[in-house]
């Protein structure tokens, strides 16, 4: 009863997380191209779709008119930068009258590039509504704290659903699909040399086709590592060492993280070092990332330190908790696994260092698909936010990561001026891509019979076999 409960409460949190997160991505996404309209007679502002495309900096568009649903061309200038990014008014801290006061930040005309936006100094273009409801421009001198406004670039124009779309090249899509699948092949030789070292004997063929099926299942399972469950399952059946068989698996999903977060890292680090402004938004997102991955390594050196230091092991208590787990006999055969490792280092950093191509293609295949759908996300900045992007969606926490993955994406690739929109295009097409080959996983399945494993058989993973008892007696 106790186990059906908690099976429901985990059902419930992660379909949650996923419903709720793509829920909230669609209410703030637009299907059609929209402007933030200026009504210069009352300085209110409304949102408004566009009858065309628009582009940032064009002289005028082509609007639905509010009052009457027909086409008319409105000026530029009567297209302003949203105050935030979900067009929501700010507070901010304005002098007034000699004095400071609360004010709304209703919108603002910004002038540069997108990605490094300012505000002219000697033009009124920041809309307030001061506190007695009037609605009035203001300079860049009369509020507090200036550089509080841009915070991020703001559009002016939010990118619709429909028209990233219909302008998107298929050519550079079908790009970023194609060079996917070499993804497979290493991450499949770097299993097969893992299992070699601990003397798991399988070929390397039989290593792919259970790759494939692992990759076939993570389609339907929490998170984009669910599959590695059959793949260590069907990796256990192939060996009668069943635990050494279970735990490289884990070993090799570690690896490919780890070196999903060195690329994050030394991308990060790289382009926050080569930044001319290290205040914008894209250099501190390069900064907060940068030092993310780093605390994660350190994290995984220290616990790696302490995990092979008996008498570190010892103080800190943890000797004694090993020796209490349940189940001691493939507790003590992990160990082993880990220990044979341990004596050979040079084959875990080969295994990191040829894991950096398959994340590299990752990246590139979600920035060729960033092309296509022609994102205002320069080139060097998608090595920063995809294995952030990706490393979140790797998590258990919902199918495929919806609305984790998501979120994230949205707040690194706002930094760039990408919309809601367009966030959940680079997201999508990094999912659907994965997705896509891993059914092709589907082909092994069906011909070997790789169905989903029952919770019994799943129990037989734990359970030792005598020739695996007799290996641990003999080199233990």
């Amino acid at each position: 009863m106790k186990q059906r409960a908690t099976k429901a409460v985990k059902f419930v949190i992660r379909w949650g997380i996923a419903i709720g997160g793509i829920w909230w991505v669609i209410a703030h996404m637009s299907l059609r191209d929209s402007i933030l309209l200026l009504d210069p007679q009352t300085n209110s502002v409304r949102r408004v779709e566009l009858a065309e495309h628009g582009e940032e900096y064009q002289p005028q568009y082509r609007i639905y008119d509010p009052q009457t649903a027909e086409v008319v061309v409105v000026d530029r200038t009567l297209a302003l930068n949203p105050p935030s990014a979900d067009d929501r008014p700010r507070p901010i801290r304005v002098w007034h009258e000699g004095r400071e006061v609360g004010a709304r930040l209703l919108g603002m005309r910004l002038s540069g590039d997108i990605n490094r936006p300012w505000i002219e100094k000697g033009s009124p273009d920041i809309l307030v509504e001061l506190p007695d409801g009037q609605r009035k421009w203001i300079y860049k001198s009369e509020v507090v704290s200036p550089e509080q406004l841009i915070d991020v670039p703001r559009p002016r124009v939010e990118v619709g659903v429909i028209s990233l779309v219909q302008r998107a090249n298929p050519w550079l899509l079908l790009l970023s699909v194609a060079i996917f699948p070499v993804t497979f092949l290493i991450t499949s030789y770097r299993w097969y040399k893992l299992l070699q070292a601990i003397d798991v004997q399988m070929t390397l063929r039989r290593a792919f086709v259970i790759n494939m099926v692992g990759a076939f299942y993570n389609s339907f399972m929490p998170g984009s590592t669910g599959g590695d469950v059959l793949k260590a399952y069907y990796a256990s059946k192939q060996t009668p060492h069943r635990t050494r068989a279970v735990v490289s698996v884990l070993i090799d999903r570690v690896l490919g993280l780890l070196a999903l977060v060195m690329v994050g890292a030394v991308a990060a680090t790289i382009q926050y070092l080569m930044s001319e402004h290290k205040d914008d938004a894209t250099a501190r997102a390069c900064l907060q990332v940068a030092l993310a991955c780093v605390g994660v390594m350190a994290a995984v050196g220290v616990l790696l330190a302490v995990m092979f230091q008996p008498t570190v092991r010892k103080y800190l208590g943890l000797e004694y908790v090993l020796n209490r787990l349940p189940m001691q006999q493939q507790v003590e055969s992990a160990r082993q696994v880990t220990r044979i490792y341990r004596r050979q280092p040079w084959l875990v950093l080969w295994a990191l260092l040829i894991t950096i191509p398959v994340h590299v293609t990752v990246v590139l295949s979600a920035m060729i698909a960033g092309f296509a759908f022609d994102l205002p996300i320069r080139w060097p900045f998608y090595f920063t936010a995809v294995p952030v992007i990706v490393l979140v969606g790797s998590v258990p926490i919902s199918p495929q990561g919806a609305g984790v993955m998501e979120f994230f994406a949205i707040l690194l690739t706002q930094r760039q001026g990408a919309t809601v929109s367009q966030a959940f295009a680079l997201t999508m097409s990094i999912r659907m891509v994965q997705i896509l080959w891993n059914l092709t996983g589907g082909i092994f399945v069906l011909r070997g019979g790789f169905q989903a494993p029952s919770k019994a058989q799943q129990r037989e993973m734990s359970e030792e076999q005598p020739a695996e008892l007799e290996s641990q007696k003999v080199t233990g």
